[in-house]
């Protein structure tokens, strides 16, 4: 029986034949009530008056969460989370799941996902998310890994920041509705109507949804022999989407040259002066810009860059990767094998020619060709899994290899534009 029914069962039916519970407005768990609201003819305690609700919204809250309510117990988390910039739309929560529910799925493989947000718009520039993450609370008792990674995957995925409220987590058993009207009373936070009436016309306020956990299969040898491994030797037999196309392809097709040496970026262009209250606080334009053509001509690292300019790692990590990140390193290095060949030289007189540092262009420039065995792999990732949003890890763990390895040859580019897998693959 669901909290909803207990709470029925444990009420007073009016001459109208509304339900209400026997918890009160007044002041729950330290938390005042200052109004009320009716879902499924119960009567509920809510934080603000019915002249400061948007009812709407209010509905979808209640429903969202009445829904986890079936299960033995849950886990709700309560974050807010903030974005350096205002948009239009809400593509960075699109952005954030994509990271977030990997990692959940990767940590709490048998808790389901249910979630929960609202958008507002206050007196900053940039529009805040309030949000609601509910997971099994048979897998997971305690947030303390769940903030980590919610912290990380909205930091990778937009720059911005998290904040954790006081008393921010709450577990809901199925037997206990005083636990539930508690969470109730807190998330009907979300309803308030202030905030969001200044959000344009056609934008989305409010989303929810929630995900089955995945079913776990064993995989045997057997069942990792048989995976289908098709591999082309013409890569013109290989019919590409066009949205392979990169930005960098004209380099491996001999339309263009990099560089020997890159414009160092000026003070301006690195530092953000309309942040006048943090010393030297970065402009993560800027330094994209610069760390692409950086890496490129230089292959620096991105915790390389971050030491060079006294820089967040971490920040570094979530800004640069959305213009290649590691992936550039590795394509500086292809872009060496590439020339190295077309040179027709010896090793030692191209690291001499081109200033590389003799260990490791050394070791880069005399790797061997990549086997049939890991084009076909290559094969296989790019043209079936990496269109899919699979990383290598995932791929790796699905057939059965070793990462490490893997990633000499398989590459996490973030985004679809940057360079065709395929131009790479002779330099691998």
């Amino acid at each position: 029986m669901c909290l909803i029914n207990q709470l029925e069962n444990t009420s007073t039916i009016s001459a109208s034949n509304t339900v209400f519970n026997n918890i009160s407005p007044g002041i729950i768990a330290g938390i005042q009530s200052k109004g009320i609201f009716i879902f499924k003819d119960v009567l509920w305690p809510v934080l603000y008056s019915e002249e400061e609700q948007d009812i709407r919204i209010m509905g979808k809250v209640f429903d969202a969460v009445d829904k986890v309510a079936t299960k033995s117990r849950f886990l709700a988390v309560r974050y807010d989370l903030h974005l350096p910039e205002y948009t239009s739309g809400n593509q960075p929560i699109s952005d954030f799941h994509n990271l977030l529910f990997k990692m959940i799925s990767e940590n709490y493989p048998k808790s389901f996902i249910s979630y929960l947000w609202v958008r507002e718009q206050g007196n900053s520039e940039s529009q805040h998310y309030h949000y609601l993450l509910m997971l099994d609370a048979n897998c997971i008792r305690y947030p303390n890994l769940l903030n980590k990674i919610v912290d990380r995957c909205w930091h990778l995925a937009t720059a911005g920041t998290v904040f954790f409220p006081k008393n921010g987590y709450y577990t809901v058993a199925r037997d206990n509705p005083e636990s539930y009207a508690k969470l109730m009373l807190r998330v009907s936070y979300f309803g308030k109507k202030y905030t969001k009436e200044h959000i344009a016309k056609g934008i989305r306020r409010i989303g929810h949804g929630f995900k089955k956990p995945k079913p776990f299969i064993r995989k045997t040898r057997q069942a990792r022999a048989k995976v289908i491994l098709k591999a082309s030797d013409n890569l013109k037999s290989i019919s590409l989407p066009s949205c392979y196309e990169g930005s960098l392809d004209k380099y491996f097709q001999g339309e263009a040259e990099l560089p020997m040496f890159y414009r160092r970026r000026s003070y301006y262009e690195l530092v953000d002066e309309e942040k006048w209250w943090i010393r030297d606080a970065p402009r993560w334009s800027g330094h994209r810009r610069n760390y692409l053509f950086e890496a490129l001509i230089t292959g620096v690292s991105l915790s390389g860059y971050a030491r060079k300019y006294r820089l967040n790692p971490e920040r570094v990590y979530a800004n640069c990767r959305q213009v290649g990140g590691q992936s550039l390193k590795i394509i500086y290095w292809a872009w060496h094998r590439y020339c190295f060949l077309q040179s027709k030289g010896s090793v030692e007189s191209y690291i001499r020619n081109n200033k590389l540092r003799y260990k490791s262009a050394a070791k880069q420039l005399r790797r061997k060709p990549m086997s049939d065995r890991w084009k076909k792999h290559f094969d296989d990732y790019y043209l079936r899994f990496w269109p899919e949003g699979w990383s290598v890890a995932e791929y790796c763990r699905h057939v059965g290899i070793v990462p490490s390895t893997a990633r000499r040859y398989l590459v996490d580019f973030p985004y679809f534009g940057l360079i065709n897998p395929f131009l790479l693959r002779p330099w691998l």
